[in-house]
């Protein structure tokens, strides 16, 4: 069975980081093995929540598992709670990183045009070096922005429009020369009604695009980096991986509107992982 090692947090309510990727990997056939940056009593879109941070847990977790030799097919990255964790994560990729492992970076840091307040522009920075280290990188629109020293302002304007691709690829080359293979652009306003992925290759852009669907719902970007690392890592093309993720998205959301679920609660998907 293929394994993925999955570094995020662990909140009870909300639906997001591990409580979202465990599920949707597991039903894909593939072992989540999660390695937790923090338990949160509910994620951070609440009111308030309270958060136990592991990062001085993270070297002995990761000691007894160099003991046991496992061999990941994929690593997939999510929420960082302290900045001292990036350096763990990268003696983690550099150890466990195999020539035939995938590393997926969500470079989880910002959305709707601003920075998370939990991010200090530091921990900005050490996610952007994070990002350099990775084959796939799965950032929003805002995070891409922060990952190329973008003004959201100055690239919405081009908002529904062609231009929006080209301007995507443009920006989205340097990472390119850093040795990233693939940028995934979520949540990229292209198309009127819809939100657009963007998977943008060395090569050129292409798009998969669902329905718009009214708010932000928790973990729709830790469901869509789980499906596609699961997807890839058994084979499949990275535009198939998206379409998977995007309809399976698309259903799960268009259900949870229907039930009026608060965006904070996350998304229902659970009725739907029988599409992955």
């Amino acid at each position: 069975m293929k394994k993925i090692a999955v570094i995020n947090d662990l909140s009870g309510f909300g639906k997001c980081s591990l409580t979202a990727a465990i599920p949707v990997l597991s039903v894909q056939g593939v072992q989540a093995c999660p390695l937790p940056t923090a338990v949160l009593s509910n994620q951070t879109g609440y009111p308030d929540y309270c958060s136990v941070d592991f990062t001085e847990n993270l070297p002995s977790f990761i000691s007894q598992w160099k003991k046991l030799e496992p061999h990941f097919d994929g690593i997939l990255t999510g929420f960082v709670s302290d900045i001292r964790q990036i350096k763990i994560i990268e003696d983690f990729c550099r150890d466990f990183k195999k020539d035939d492992t995938i590393l997926m970076v969500d470079p989880v840091m910002a959305d709707n045009g601003k920075v998370y307040p939990v991010y200090s522009p530091e921990l900005c920075e050490e996610v952007k070096r994070l990002a350099l280290m990775a084959d796939i990188i799965t950032p929003n629109l805002t995070e891409f922005c922060v990952l190329t020293d973008t003004d959201y302002d100055e690239i919405m304007l081009n908002a529904y429009k062609d231009s929006m691709n080209t301007v995507i690829f443009e920006k989205a080359k340097p990472l390119f020369e850093n040795g990233i293979k693939t940028v995934i652009v979520t949540s990229v306003p292209v198309t009127e009604g819809y939100v657009t992925n963007c998977i943008v290759t060395p090569d050129g852009v292409e798009n998969v695009s669902s329905r718009i669907f009214e708010g932000s719902f928790s973990g729709t970007g830790d469901l869509f980096a789980s499906v596609v690392c699961g997807a890839v890592v058994k084979g499949e093309s990275v535009y198939d991986a998206v379409c998977r993720a995007a309809r399976f998205l698309e259903a799960s959301l268009s259900a949870t509107v229907c039930e009026c679920t608060r965006p904070e609660d996350g998304i229902c998907f659970e009725p739907f992982l029988k599409l992955l």
